[in-house]
Parts: C-alpha cells; sequence; structure tokens
C-alpha cells in the first residue's frame, strides 16, 4: 500500500485539524478501494485510531455514494454506520474517507456464530432501514441508472434495464468461472443457465411498476461488514457504497448465509416471520406476506450470482445447496404474487 494514500496532508485535510502524524496499523482486503486502520497524531499532541478509506478511478463512484449517505441519507433514520469523522474530495477520481474505528469502540466481527439476541437486533436493523425508505427510495443520490456490474450489483431492481445488462454479465463471466472451475459437474454448471433463463424475465415481472421496492444495503454480511459489542444485540454496518433499490428480504438472505443450522427451511422461515412483522409494525401497508417469501427465495436465487463473479467455487456449491434447502426454484416457475 503506498503511503501517499493516507497523507498526513490528506488525513489532515479529512479531519479539519493540524495533524503531526499518520501510521497504517492494519490494512483490510477491500476490491475497490484501500482500506485501512490509521492511528492519527494530532498536533496537540492527542492521538486517535480510525478507519480510512482511500478510492480512485472506477472505486471512486461507490466511495462518492458513501459520502452521499453519510451527509444525505444517514440522517433520515436511526442508522447503524459508524460515524463519518472527514473526507478530502479532489474531484479528481480520488477520495479519502474516515470513519469511526468500531474495533475501538468494543465491536466485533462474531462470523456465523451470531446468537439469537444479536440476530433479532439484525433485524429490527434492517426493518428500520428498508421500512424508512420502503416506495421512497431517493434514486437521485444513488446514480442508479448507471450501475457497474460488479458483484452485488445483479441484485439491483430499478431501473428495470439493469436487470436484463446484469443477466448478460453473469452470462460473460460464467464462461470464465467455468473455464477454470473444472471441479463442478455438468449438472452444477447446467443449473446456472436454467436458472439465469428465468431469473430475468421474472425478477423484471416483480418490478414492473417499481412498486414494494426499498434501499437495501446490498453487502450485508456477518463475515466483514456486521459488527456487534458485547453490551448491544443491534449491530454497528460499515461498507455503505453498494447501496441501491432492491427486494428488502435480499439483506437478511444474504446475511443468513454463513450462519449454520439443522433445518435451513424453517430456520429461514421463522427469521423471514419476524423480519414481515417488523415491516408492518414500521407502517409499510400492501405488502403480503406471499410476495415477502417470494422475494426472500429470489434472493437466494441472486446470491448465486455473487459466487460467479468472485470465482468461488465454494461459495457456489453453498449458494446452490441454499437454493435447493429452501425449494427456491418454485419462484420462477409461478408469478410474483404482486397485487
Amino acid at each position: 500500500m503506498s503511503q501517499p494514500a493516507f497523507s498526513v496532508a490528506g488525513v489532515s485535510q479529512a479531519l479539519g485539524v493540524p495533524v503531526a502524524g499518520v501510521d497504517v496499523v492494519e490494512t483490510f482486503a477491500a476490491s475497490s478501494a484501500e482500506v485501512a486502520r490509521l492511528r492519527v497524531e494530532l498536533a496537540n499532541g492527542r492521538a486517535l485510531t480510525v478507519i480510512g478509506k482511500h478510492a480512485t478511478g472506477a472505486g471512486a463512484v461507490g466511495a462518492r455514494r458513501e459520502v452521499r449517505f453519510f451527509e444525505q441519507l444517514a440522517p433520515q433514520w436511526d442508522h447503524p454506520a459508524p460515524h463519518l469523522l472527514g473526507v478530502t474530495d479532489t474531484g479528481e477520481d480520488r477520495i479519502l474517507l474516515l470513519t469511526e474505528d468500531l474495533d475501538a469502540a468494543g465491536y466485533r466481527l462474531v462470523g456465523g456464530g451470531v446468537s439469537e439476541d444479536q440476530m433479532r437486533g439484525t433485524i429490527e436493523t434492517l426493518v428500520g432501514l428498508h421500512a424508512r425508505f420502503w416506495d421512497d427510495v431517493p434514486f437521485e443520490l444513488l446514480d442508479a441508472a448507471h450501475p457497474e456490474p460488479s458483484a452485488t450489483r445483479s441484485v439491483q431492481a430499478w431501473p428495470p434495464e439493469v436487470i436484463t445488462m446484469h443477466a448478460a454479465a453473469v452470462r460473460s463471466e460464467a464462461a470464465s468461472f467455468f473455464a477454470e472451475a473444472i471441479e463442478l459437474t455438468a449438472a452444477e454448471r447446467t443449473l446456472l443457465e436454467e436458472i439465469l433463463d428465468a431469473w430475468e424475465p421474472q425478477f423484471l415481472a416483480r418490478v414492473a411498476g417499481g412498486r414494494a421496492i426499498t434501499l437495501i444495503h446490498g453487502d450485508f454480511h456477518f463475515l466483514g461488514n456486521v459488527f456487534f459489542a458485547p453490551d448491544d444485540a443491534r449491530p454497528k454496518v460499515i461498507d455503505w457504497s453498494e447501496l441501491k433499490p432492491g427486494l428488502g428480504p435480499h439483506d437478511l438472505a444474504f446475511c443468513l448465509t454463513v450462519v449454520p443450522c439443522d433445518d435451513r427451511l424453517a430456520r429461514d422461515r421463522v427469521l423471514l416471520r419476524h423480519y414481515w412483522d417488523g415491516l408492518c409494525g414500521a407502517g409499510v401497508q400492501n405488502y403480503s406476506w406471499e410476495l415477502c417469501e417470494w422475494d426472500f427465495r429470489f434472493s437466494v436465487i441472486s446470491n448465486l450470482f455473487q459466487s460467479v463473479f468472485q470465482h468461488s467455487i465454494g461459495w457456489y456449491r453453498k449458494s446452490v445447496a441454499a437454493i435447493e434447502a429452501l425449494d427456491c426454484r418454485t419462484v420462477l416457475a409461478e408469478p410474483p404474487p404482486v397485487r
């Protein structure tokens, strides 16, 4: 990692106070930015740790989307994001974000070991986000009409033309993925094409008219983006650069992928019902339980595409197993129950 990404001048400008020194304590894997924990020595002698995200080129698009989230969307509800501490934006495809260090505040990743209380807190957090923007997605803040075909873009529900674009992107990437993934059987390969042939028209039918669409996090998972403190069942959530219009149950379906259980169908149905009850209690109307179940199963299918973009045989097979356990392909054979 190049030190200029987190220079004294850049960090000082972002924080709005004089800085004497910046040390990179730890770096984190990220696909579109350089992300690190920084120890910042202020000119007044005080020191603090922050999380720095330095994005350039195409990655700056997502970073600016995250800035818009912090500045214009987060104030609209009781959001779970860390505090934004500062931004340096040169306007030349280079941007630096500094946010609160959740580790310093006592928050940790739990992976698949999420407790029952933490799961309830997670669902309440998702309900808060989805209910706030239900049928009220601020498209002007998302640049939703120009999405790049990244690993999480195929779940975008609006505008409709992006669904066709992403179906084509998945097919294109699958050719490269399958050329490498020689371990996959013919049946495992054929499954993707069968799903894609039905997925595209079904998604288009589901979102026709733009009804029952909300703002989703888009990359909501316990392995790297959702953190808990020992005394707080409600999580803190990072990486809001993948915000997009989508089906609300997608965020829940995605985060449950890594949580082990003996009966996936029974477990997920109980949690989904808790989510749906929460939406209804938060004032969401004309969203039937039948449509919520349909959206959830459809979202599990869409998660299969993540593994294709990431070229992951392991996640591909996990996604296929989830599709089978939840009988998800039934939603490809029947019209979405939108009334």
